[in-house]
């Protein structure tokens, strides 16, 4: 999982308008839109509706959120080839039709982004129509209203940024804790709508036959004390890795869930065990994972 140090995820994957993955490609471009409102908070809640979707999205304040995953691939661009090898970012409007204005924040707070997506992906300097677009040049539309006219200022903020060497950390798989803000990871999940993705791959630290189905002990996302009735993963629901054809579930193997378990509604929680329960209508019912090792791993 990446994500930019700056951003704060919101809503994150909580849609189903995006595609896990690249699908072999590298990130070599970023896209610059406007969200069209002054209702920042709408996003991502919108894509709920409208087949589209963007990695991270700003505040008429500034504020970076998180969508996508940068692994995966947003649907913002209107062409799938750019889609597959770009990020998408939208720019809340301080004012609505027919300027749609873009606040001094706003685009302070692209260029900072910009420079910490470039360093990260080698992109070097940041260029308008080389590696930094607007929405325009990929498909018909007023998409990005007056940050047209704004990509120079916003690559030459952020040319000065990776020139003078800052640097921004990047939240990983592991790095994606709860943070400062005090919300915990049941707190999260709460946040953005009971949803979940969890599309990487984990330990099978044993397999056994137990209460008539072959499960999977997985201590990376189990609650502790662990349970096979209520932690046990059915291995029906999990592709072996390290054996894809045999199936072994050897110990140590490296496993991940099959691509229609991927994602979800989380069903219930605890908050005093701090855990999350997600019935995968398997027919074997809930299986309680720890919230915080499974946040890590959305």
């Amino acid at each position: 999982m990446t994500v930019s140090g700056l951003a704060t995820p919101y809503g994150f994957q909580s849609f189903p308008n995006y595609t896990a993955g690249r699908q072999g490609n590298s990130i070599n471009k970023i896209v610059i839109h406007h969200m069209a409102t002054t209702d920042y908070d709408s996003v991502p809640g919108i894509w709920n509706s409208r087949q589209a979707s963007a990695h991270y999205g700003i505040g008429q304040d500034g504020t970076i959120r998180s969508y996508v995953d940068e692994d995966n691939t947003a649907w913002h661009a209107g062409d799938w080839p750019t889609n597959l090898t770009s990020i998408g970012i939208e720019h809340a409007n301080a004012t609505g039709a027919p300027n749609y204005d873009i606040a001094q924040a706003t685009i302070d707070s692209s260029a900072k982004l910009v420079a910490d997506i470039a360093n990260r992906y080698g992109l070097g300097t940041v260029v308008p129509y080389k590696n930094l677009f607007p929405h325009s040049d990929f498909v018909s539309t007023a998409c990005p209203g007056q940050l047209k006219d704004k990509l120079q200022d916003i690559a030459d903020k952020a040319n000065a940024i990776n020139n003078g060497g800052q640097s921004v950390p990047t939240q990983s798989a592991t790095t994606v804790q709860p943070t400062s803000t005090g919300l915990s990871a049941i707190d999260k999940f709460k946040a953005g709508g009971d949803r979940f993705v969890l599309q990487g791959s984990f330990i099978n630290n044993t397999c056994e036959l137990q209460y008539g189905i072959y499960q999977s002990r997985a201590d990376e996302l189990s609650a502790v004390p662990f349970a096979w009735k209520d932690n046990g993963i059915p291995t029906k629901l999990l592709d072996d890795l390290s054996d894809p054809n045999g199936r072994s579930f050897n110990d140590g193997a490296t496993v991940r869930f099959k691509p229609q378990y991927q994602r979800g509604t989380i069903d219930k929680y605890s908050v005093n065990a701090n855990a999350v329960g997600i019935d995968f209508l398997d027919g074997n019912g809930v299986i309680w994972f720890d919230a915080d090792k499974f946040w890590a791993h959305y």
